[in-house]
């Protein structure tokens, strides 16, 4: 944006169109892949009996998709580094979209697990990638700002998800809830193709992009970092633990919140599809707000910042376990409240904390974003079988406690972090939340 100083008016630069172009077509191809996994919150019920499996069976169909997920951001985040953010995003996102479309005509457990491992695949490319290329864009100022929007398109997607999950199955039964989504993905990452470039491909310079310099400096070097190289970076180990906890948490209540309102709250099926989804539109405020809070209220400090997030979700968890009884309104609002502490953090930590880490440690944003987020993606291969195995054991009731142990962990692991970094390098802030001597 430009201000003309004589008419007061605002006027749109290239820039700034691009800017705003980019960010639109990121922010609906990264939240179109929710699109492609909400479906298995929805009709895990369905899938029980029309495919004659156990409920322990059920929590490998989430292991299925996001272990191959978790280990390609661990080994291969780089990629977005190597190939470019463009290729690697649009690649990801036709991948599994490809792989989702012959999930409907699957008529037992094991064809559908293969589909879901090369879905998962596909899907890990996708969130390096598309942070590498946000960043970019966007001034080292107002970065958590920015990221904090940018993360409003897990939650968004994933309610859309869920409400076209129920649609869908209503109208067609489970297996007519795969190939809208497939084919929005695969739309989407075409237009990636087209839009995704850098800014240095279009002629443009964005101002106060202090990494930029050092990105450029070290471009050689970029795509090679392999995971050992990354972890030994300060920070990383803390900062992943604690997404590993905060995933793990979010993912299972994005997975089993359905069947636990169906099964324990005595909820329809109808009913316990849509109250889930609560938590996720917490995950959208909470993600809006917290890069503005943190830019313009924590002085930047990311890291504390989600640090007392994640202690508030477990919080909100221990107040909505405690009010079960008291009806949906209050499962409404506590759930949210716990979405809004859970998400913000995950969107500071594997955005913005982890792309400024990256750029700083040698220009390698997408291998230290593909490695903090996949940490948070075992995370969510651990859940289902977890989950699963709780739930077998001590019955459904058992869902909410694992949550908020969970989170305990990760609020501790996240202030270790913040506690850790000042006692290496003091207390002068830099963009991203990162602070340094």
């Amino acid at each position: 944006m430009q201000s003309d100083s004589r008419s007061g008016r605002m006027e749109l630069s290239p820039l700034g169109l691009w800017q705003g172009a980019v960010f639109m077509v990121l922010w609906v191809a990264y939240g179109s892949t929710y699109l492609l996994r909400k479906p298995l919150g929805v009709i895990k019920d369905d899938l029980e009996i029309d495919l004659n499996i156990s409920p322990t069976s059920l929590g490998w169909v989430d292991t299925a998709l996001l272990l191959p997920y978790a280990v390609i951001s661990l080994m291969l985040g780089s990629l977005g580094d190597l190939f470019g953010p463009r290729i690697t995003l649009a690649g990801g996102l036709i991948l599994s979209a490809a792989a989702t479309v012959p999930m409907t005509i699957c008529h037992s457990l094991v064809p559908l697990l293969v589909l879901l491992v090369f879905s998962g695949a596909g899907q890990s490319l996708c969130w390096p990638a598309a942070c590498s290329l946000l960043s970019k864009w966007f001034s080292d100022d107002g970065r958590n700002s920015v990221f904090g929007m940018f993360g409003t398109c897990c939650f968004v997607g994933g309610l859309a998800g869920t409400g076209l999950a129920v649609y869908l199955q209503v109208q067609y039964g489970w297996r007519g809830v795969f190939l809208p989504p497939a084919a929005i993905v695969a739309i989407m990452g075409v237009i990636v193709l087209f839009i995704g470039f850098d800014p240095g491909d279009r002629g443009l310079v964005v101002p106060g992009r202090a990494a930029a310099q050092q990105e450029a400096l070290n471009k050689k070097s970029s795509g090679k970092a392999s995971f050992t190289t990354v972890w030994r970076i300060p920070l990383v180990p803390e900062i992943s633990i604690a997404m590993f906890c905060v995933k793990a948490v979010r993912f299972a209540l994005m997975f089993w919140l359905p069947l636990y309102f169906l099964r324990h709250l005595g909820y329809s099926k109808i009913n316990a599809g849509l109250a889930s989804t609560a938590f996720e539109v917490g995950g959208v405020v909470g993600s809006a707000m917290v890069g503005v809070v943190v830019d313009r209220w924590m002085g930047g400090k990311a890291i504390l910042a989600s640090a007392i997030g994640i202690g508030g979700s477990a919080l909100m968890l221990v107040i909505f376990m405690i009010t079960a009884s008291w009806g949906p309104i209050f499962h409404a609002i506590f759930l949210a409240i716990a979405g809004a502490f859970n998400c913000g953090p995950d969107v500071l930590l594997a955005g913005s904390v982890a792309s400024d880490i990256g750029e700083r440690e040698g220009g390698a944003s997408s291998a230290v974003t593909g490695v903090v987020n996949g940490m948070g993606s075992m995370g969510t291969v651990f859940e289902g079988p977890l989950v699963a195995a709780a739930a077998a054991w001590f019955g459904w009731s058992s869902l909410v406690p694992l949550m908020i142990i969970l989170s305990a962990v990760g609020a501790a692991s996240a202030l270790r972090a913040n506690v850790k970094h000042l006692k290496l390098h003091g207390r002068v802030k830099v963009p991203g939340g990162i602070e340094t001597a």
